[in-house]
């Protein structure tokens, strides 16, 4: 080889590779996108596959809120007809009955909780953060809440029209002298029912979706139910 060949190799520079700051070759590496959308859907499994204990969470928000409807549309029409509304008590006994409703989701989720320990170590060594797995719990118990909360709101009002419509007739229930007025109070009635039920099932879920996003993934892992 002449060494005219040996001068031009040794001139030929060579090609350097793409400089990176170490930020952001971790954040290229270690970023896990987690959107929203599939804590939706891993909610939704979860009910499917427990679908009986949702079942029961969701008639338990149901009963709750179909009973704190009812009293309240009960107020409306027994003041149409000149009768005393519900007593206090009965006011004190929808909180109860709320208070209880909301324990009884506490005591499920917590459940679901437990069962479910190797699934949330699984996702959080692939990479789900803690916020991720929180996402999941809270979903799932706004979905149960919102369910038991539209079907309870309704079918308390459906109820109270039933039972007093039947009482004082069509005109107690629904006045002409002040229908719309009347209406919106309905409306409204069952408005505050689904956000309560909404509401409270988020509030009593957060604690069991605050234990489940600090699980030890190694320890969840290792968990024999």
């Amino acid at each position: 080889m002449s060494s005219k060949k040996k001068a031009q190799r040794k001139e030929t520079p060579k090609k350097e590779a793409p400089k990176t700051k170490p930020n952001e070759a971790i954040g290229k590496v270690g970023t896990i996108k987690f959107p929203v959308s599939e804590a939706f859907r891993f909610s939704l499994e979860s009910i499917r596959k427990r679908f009986t204990r949702a079942l029961i969470t969701a008639l338990s928000v149901l009963l709750g809120i179909a009973f704190m409807v009812t009293i309240l549309t009960m107020g409306t029409i027994l003041t149409n007809v000149g009768e005393r509304p519900p007593e206090s008590y009965q006011l004190w006994m929808v909180i109860i009955a709320l208070l209880v409703c909301g324990v009884g989701i506490v005591n499920s989720m917590l459940m679901s909780v437990t069962e479910r320990y190797k699934e949330i170590g699984t996702m959080k060594c692939l990479g789900a953060t803690d916020t991720n797995v929180l996402e999941i719990f809270l979903i799932e118990a706004l979905l149960l809440g919102l369910l038991g909360g539209v079907l309870g709101a309704f079918s308390g009002w459906v109820a109270a029209i039933g039972i007093f419509g039947f009482q004082f007739g069509i005109a107690g229930v629904f006045p002409a002298e002040n229908l719309a007025v009347i209406m919106v109070n309905y409306l409204i009635y069952i408005g505050e029912a689904i956000g309560i039920a909404a509401l409270l099932s988020v509030a009593a879920a957060a604690y069991p979706a605050f234990y489940a996003a600090r699980l030890n993934p190694a320890e969840a892992l290792r968990y024999e139910v």
